[in-house]
């Protein structure tokens, strides 16, 4: 049995080996196939790759000369960004201001006495008003905590309550408004007057608010007699004509507290300027002549007569004044100026913190000492700004006020501190009152410039050294390039002459150094008319040698950082142009490095371009030998198959021979044994 031999499924003439050597000769040519194919992939995936990285120098090529070019942002700078800062669009304008914040604005904030823990809200109406707007709860009564998360629950974006246990046994409530700016004061209805008197929130005022009415017969003169008609008083406005002045009396005084303000609104017209008539010398008494004699025919003519006169002095011209000091304010025999006027065609409400200044008010003196300037005043009312109807808060933690900030010595008010109406494209953000003007500079984005076209040399050079990968078999081609990664170089090493008789890449690269080095049209010329010129440049010298580098002879550029950012900052536009400009007033861009690069690559990558066909033709080429390669695999398959049938039946063949021989012998045995 141990002879049994199945042709098939035993090999005991080794014929498998046979069949192996034989498959090993008829599949070399499949090896080359296969190996062609794979040489055919990796081409494909170089231009792809290629393709992929000139898209994409492309793209930051568009980024410098198209519509959103970095050399169109703008950065605001502040000299004190804890009093102020800000940010700028595209549209903001360069220029530097300079800006004091006086004050922010606010909003109210009313904190209650200490109350007990176990403190409750009466049931009722309760009604808050922040500025026009109203925040109304329907409260059934209960605990403060419970009262204040309802009306928060009602607040949404107008109020806000917190409780805060200031000790272990107490509490204290805190109601505030959101929104900032003395427009937005909050005030008690309802039941809600009552909570905050019960709370110690609210107490009585014990001042009131006067209007001070203005009315011809109302004002008096001051240190001068009060000429008619030099100030006139038309619907409730007060006209101060040049150089009058007047007092408006308060009777009986007004006592004042420190949070007692003065309201008013005030109009100060620049009027035209009339040009001065230069007076002529006066011509002087008219002499009569003395007349002559004659004698024997002849005439004599006697001298003229001389009258001394004294030399003719012009007068002096009218002095133009300009002095916005316009406003006093009088109390108990002294006269306190109020802060200065300033110049506008429209009325402008002011208002001065007359408690500050003064204990009592007794009269309200103008004067008006400008030559070409009148002054309209209207709406002088006096009050208490923490007073709410009736009552004042008795501890504010804050109240609701206008930010207002001076910029170029012209005053700003605003219920925000958040300004965007101020500057075009600039948009101010209030921190906090500075003792001294900020200066706030609106410049180019220097930083977004440089990294723009840091960017585009570093992908300019990434490009020209896959070049060189592809097209040349030196590989000190990849040590040369010591920004790549360990893995980077590994495939570059893969890569390397891949391409090596390729001519449309090295005519490439020619053309993007060319593109790179040539002159470009700028509004400083010569001055800068090259990139090398802006510190962009290939530099062919060793470091800190003069002498030339093989190294650097591959048309790599490089940035000189120092020389690029004193370009930005002193040339910022000529640079821009360098990159892309506009030579034929069409608004079209027509010349500049970044435009003519873009121009360059735009064949080789666009839809049907040179490089997108290169990658067609391999895919057709890469299709082709699969459906080779599979096909030679059938017929190795079939050659297999064939020559294990063969080598079967030549297997049976040979079995049954050694069987009829070993029948054959044995045969023999029993004819010899018998």
């Amino acid at each position: 049995m141990s002879d049994l031999s199945v042709p098939g499924v035993t090999d005991k003439y080794n014929t498998q080996k046979i069949i192996d050597a034989l498959m090993a000769v008829k599949k070399e040519p499949l090896t080359r196939m296969q190996k062609e194919l794979d040489t055919e992939q990796q081409r494909k995936t170089a231009w792809q790759d290629v393709t992929r990285k000139i898209t994409v120098l492309r793209d930051v090529a568009r980024t410098l000369y198209g519509f959103q070019n970095p050399f169109n942002d703008r950065v605001a700078a502040s000299s004190d960004e804890s009093s102020l800062v800000a940010t700028a669009t595209r549209q903001a304008t360069e220029e530097t201001k300079h800006i004091l914040v006086k004050q922010v604005a606010t909003a109210d904030r009313f904190l209650s006495r200490s109350l007990p823990m176990d403190f409750t809200v009466d049931p009722g109406q309760y009604t808050f008003k922040v500025g026009d707007k109203e925040v109304g709860l329907s409260w059934k009564g209960g605990a403060l905590k419970a009262f204040v998360e309802a009306l928060n629950a009602k607040g949404g974006s107008l109020l806000s309550a917190s409780v805060v246990n200031d000790t272990t046994s107490t509490q204290v409530l805190l109601i505030e408004g959101k929104p900032t700016g003395s427009a937005n004061r909050l005030s008690f209805q309802d039941k809600a007057t009552d909570l905050g008197v019960k709370s110690g929130m609210l107490t009585r005022s014990a001042t009131g608010s006067r209007a001070v009415p203005l009315a011809q017969g109302s004002l008096s003169a001051w240190t001068v007699p009060l000429p008619a008609g030099g100030v006139q008083v038309q619907d409730g406005t007060m006209i101060v004509s040049p150089g009058q002045e007047l007092k408006i009396p308060l009777s009986p005084s007004m006592a004042l507290n420190k949070n007692m303000v003065m309201e008013f609104s005030v109009k100060v017209e620049h009027l035209p300027e009339t040009p001065a008539v230069v007076p002529k010398p006066p011509p002087g008494p008219s002499i009569p002549s003395t007349g002559g004699i004659d004698f024997k025919g002849i005439h004599v003519e006697s001298n003229p007569s001389q009258t001394p006169l004294p030399e003719w002095q012009p007068p002096k011209p009218l002095e133009n004044i300009t002095d916005l000091k316009v406003l006093f304010a009088e109390s108990g025999g002294s006269v306190i100026p109020l802060p200065d006027l300033s110049d506008s065609s429209d009325f402008q409400k002011v208002q001065v913190p007359i408690g500050e200044l003064a204990a009592t008010l007794d009269s309200i003196d103008v004067r008006n000492r400008n030559t070409y300037r009148k002054v309209d005043v209207k709406d002088i009312t006096i009050y208490d700004k923490t007073q709410r109807g009736d009552y004042v808060p008795a501890k504010s933690l804050s109240e609701a006020g206008d930010a207002q900030i001076e910029m170029d010595g012209i005053t700003v008010k605003r219920g925000t501190n958040v300004i965007n109406d101020l500057l075009p494209g600039v948009t101010l953000t209030l921190k906090a009152p500075g003792p001294s003007p900020v200066e706030l500079a609106i410049r180019h984005d220097a930083e977004g410039i440089k990294k723009q076209i840091v960017n585009l040399v570093g992908t300019y050079d990434g490009i020209i050294t896959d070049i060189d990968l592809l097209t040349r078999r030196d590989d000190t081609v990849i040590a040369d390039a010591t920004y790549l990664s360990e893995d980077e170089k590994t495939k570059a090493k893969a890569n390397l002459g891949l391409m090596s008789g390729d001519l449309s890449l090295q005519q490439l690269k020619s053309s993007m150094q060319n593109v790179m080095m040539n002159p470009y049209s700028t509004s400083l010329g010569r001055d800068l008319s090259l990139l090398a010129q802006a510190g962009i440049s290939t530099d062919t010298r060793s470091p800190g040698s003069s002498s030339l580098d093989r190294t650097r002879l591959r048309g790599y550029l490089e940035v000189d950082e120092p020389k690029l950012s004193a370009t930005i900052a002193q040339h910022a536009e000529a640079l821009r142009e360098l990159f892309g400009n506009d030579t034929t007033g069409d608004l079209v861009v027509d010349s500049g490095a970044a435009f003519r690069l873009d121009a360059l690559l735009r064949p080789y990558v666009q839809t049907g371009g040179i490089l997108p066909q290169r990658v067609t033709t391999l895919d057709s080429q890469i299709a082709a030998s699969n459906r080779s390669i599979a096909d030679y695999k059938v017929k190795l398959d079939d050659y297999q198959a064939e020559l294990k049938r063969k080598y079967a039946e030549m297997g049976s063949a040979l079995d049954n021979m050694q069987h009829n021989s070993q029948s054959i012998q044995n045969f023999n045995k029993q004819n010899q044994t018998q």
